[in-house]
């Protein structure tokens, strides 16, 4: 009987969008389409067709331009006056070639023109999926639109991709039409619904390997303190949960900083120990007396990154000596140790190479992977306590799917362990998440499979492309919910923690308020994962409980004063703690 609800109320949805779309009117003129053009310096468009016959467009960006709006194309529309609050309805069908963007998809900004220049207009950025889908986005004029203003503009000026596009209409509809009838492409995930039973297995999972039996022994002057009530509570998970920093923002105690210390108990500096920012020595400077704020404020640091092989994230010398091996090993080797030198002490683990799928120059130049491994021998020779990481993207994202360059991760970990007498001590998955969003179950599937590899599993650099709330925030949950479940995750990083204008992170927003992703990881960090217990000690002074791992404060009232002290909970800790007071 539910069954054929749900296929009659579909129906009755579809023949309701059908009959809106049928009373539109298309702009875009059919025959000037032919003729699209872009920047040639920085792009290109390919007229091609499907297997049916229909025309489709391949739109290449070759060259990353500084600006994005100089690898655009304007689609041709029969222009008309149109008066405030008149809707719009852009639709196509469209799927990803190729990308450079860790989500593994190509984007566009796409502007709705109201105004001769840049303010005044809307925009949508969209991801395309890998696989074919239909897109709607609907527009609603918020002013009086002269035709020579009235436009349709698609710039894509980012990182190398190519993506197919098909079935271009830009429908206007008649007064009186409501934007709540017209369809919008909605993103969805299988595993979202409220009951699903991945979600009620992984919370079980948590139960069973992110808490521990804890049992408290209060003695004063070595006598039992009795029929106490003790009030117990989790003040710092012992699990990283950390974000991406600025060394800037920490030496200024920025607002991010301030944020950073509302939420989490780890971070990643992003871009302060790179190659190319560790020459600068200012830069430098700041990194190191970063660094020495973060160890006096306790904070475990993970280094990115040691080696990034790819001329884009390298410094000039590399290139001018591309034909000289031994000169670009040497320059790799001479950077890898006086960073080590420079940051002993103030580091708990290095992404000792990161994205060597895409990124390849130091390989080709030298003819092996074994400047790649050098790294791993001189970070264990030089500091063995320091954990060593790979990291890589497009493992997890664009809906799980790229299983090839998963099995290549897989083998090259492997080849690493292989050539190096198994110095790889973790897995850095960077989870950068598109429009294409990887079910609950994959990413399980995904974290187990290597796991195989008998390693620690870094969600190394999350961040969400998608805009709506409802699915931004409950997808960020299910994520986490998914990766604290699993008994090989080691750590989960934000890759940014204040909202910065690339709309990648939120924790916070711009202004310093609890942002979309923030809410879900506060629900979860802050209160369903959060352990607060009352307990009244025993004869013996004794009292038990169970909890999340981590440092846990108690306080009760003595002699009319009140005591506080901490205690650790851990993995495997079997015998009763004894505090003395």
């Amino acid at each position: 009987m539910k069954y054929s609800f749900t296929v009659i109320l579909f129906f009755l949805m579809a023949f309701g969008y059908g009959q809106i779309l049928n009373s539109g009117k298309d702009l875009v003129n059919q025959e000037q389409i032919e003729y699209l053009n872009v920047n040639k310096e920085f792009g290109e468009i390919t007229k091609t067709k499907d297997t049916n016959g229909n025309r489709m467009f391949q739109f290449e960006t070759k060259t990353e331009p500084k600006f994005i709006w100089k690898c655009s194309s304007r689609i041709p529309l029969q222009k008309q006056n149109v008066k405030e609050g008149t809707l719009f309805l852009l639709s196509f069908k469209a799927k990803t070639v190729k990308a450079s963007l860790e989500t593994g998809e190509a984007k566009a900004l796409i502007i709705f023109k109201q105004t001769k220049d840049y303010k005044g207009n809307i925009d949508y950025t969209q991801s395309f999926s890998s696989e074919w889908q239909t897109y709607y986005l609907p527009f609603q004029a918020d002013r009086n639109i002269s035709k020579d203003d009235l436009g349709l503009v698609m710039q894509y000026g980012f990182r190398p991709q190519a993506f197919l596009i098909k079935d271009i209409k830009f429908q206007i509809f008649p007064e009186g039409t409501q934007l709540s009838q017209l369809p919008k492409t909605e993103i969805t995930y299988a595993g979202m619904e409220p009951d699903a039973k991945w979600r009620s297995d992984a919370k079980m999972r948590i139960e069973a390997i992110r808490k521990g039996n804890f049992a408290l022994q209060f003695t004063k002057d070595g006598t039992p303190v009795s029929n106490k009530d003790v009030n117990i509570k989790l003040v710092n998970h012992l699990f990283p949960f950390g974000a991406r920093m600025a060394a800037e923002d920490i030496v200024k105690n920025a607002d991010d900083y301030k944020n950073f210390r509302k939420a989490f108990n780890s971070l990643v500096l992003g871009n302060d120990l790179k190659i190319k920012q560790w020459q600068k020595e200012n830069n430098r400077k700041i990194t190191l007396e970063a660094l020495d704020i973060l160890k006096k404020d306790g904070y475990p640091v993970k280094g990115h990154v040691l080696v990034w092989p790819g001329f884009n994230y390298l410094t000039k010398a590399i290139r001018e000596n591309k034909d000289n091996p031994e000169k670009v090993t040497q320059i790799i080797e001479s950077h890898v140790n006086s960073i080590l030198d420079a940051t002993k002490g103030k580091i708990t683990h290095w992404d000792v190479v990161n994205e060597a799928y895409t990124n390849r120059d130091l390989q080709t130049i030298t003819g092996s992977e074994q400047i790649l491994y050098n790294a791993f021998l001189t970070l264990a020779k030089k500091q063995p306590r320091v954990r060593r990481f790979t990291n890589e993207y497009g493992i997890i994202s664009k809906g799980g799917t790229d299983t090839q360059k998963q099995q290549w991760y897989y083998d090259f970990i492997k080849r690493i362990d292989e050539n190096t007498g198994g110095l790889v001590q973790g897995v850095g998955i960077q989870s950068h998440i598109g429009s294409d969003l990887t079910p609950p179950e994959r990413v399980l599937e995904i974290l187990s499979f290597y796991a195989t590899l008998g390693k620690q599993i870094s969600i190394s650099e999350f961040t969400m492309d998608v805009q709506d709330p409802k699915v931004r925030e409950q997808y960020t949950k299910d994520f986490m919910i998914a990766a604290f479940s699993h008994p090989s995750v080691s750590e989960f990083l934000f890759w940014g923690n204040t909202e910065d204008g690339r709309k990648k992170s939120d924790i916070f927003d711009v202004n310093n308020q609890i942002g979309v992703m923030g809410k879900a990881f506060f629900s979860l960090v802050y209160d369903e994962w959060k352990t607060n217990l009352i307990g009244t000690t025993n004869v013996d002074g004794s009292l038990s409980g169970r909890g999340f791992f981590g440092t846990y404060e108690y306080s009760f009232v003595q002699d009319g004063k009140l005591v506080k002290g901490h205690f650790q909970l851990k993995p495997r800790q079997a015998t009763p703690i004894k505090i003395e007071l």
